[in-house]
């Protein structure tokens, strides 16, 4: 698991990131309703950054590890909106947080076991 982590800890952590910034991207677009036009326009920037921060890291891991890291953005937008947005946490929700850290950290640290990236070998004829 240790040894999965590292081989993609640059791709890992580009998609935190990625997912930050997708997750206030989305709560600008909520707020556009009550704050109006650059709240739109800044959720726009925001999200279209954590898109491109995203494409730059799957050069650096693998797709199946890499990807599910996407998830956290949930983790991120009910903390947003507690923090933030002043909305209440619930047991069912912070049970769902405890399960999808959980299962990112399981598919992290997932690689295959020499931490190579698969590859496709068969032929396409």
């Amino acid at each position: 698991m240790v040894k999965s982590i590292k081989n993609n800890l640059r791709g890992i952590l580009m998609m935190v990131i990625s997912a930050l910034l997708v997750s206030f991207g989305q709560m600008f677009w909520k707020m556009f309703h009550t704050d109006g036009l650059w709240a739109l326009i800044l959720g726009f920037v925001l999200y279209a950054c954590g898109a491109l921060v995203m494409i730059v890291a799957y050069r650096y891991g693998s797709l199946s590890v890499l990807q599910p890291i996407l998830c956290l953005s949930y983790v991120f937008a009910i903390f947003i909106a507690i923090f933030l947005l002043n909305e209440q946490i619930t047991p069912m929700k912070l049970a769902g947080i405890i399960i999808v850290i959980f299962g990112v950290v399981m598919i992290a640290g997932g690689d295959s076991p020499d931490g190579a990236t698969a590859q496709r070998t068969d032929n396409l004829t």
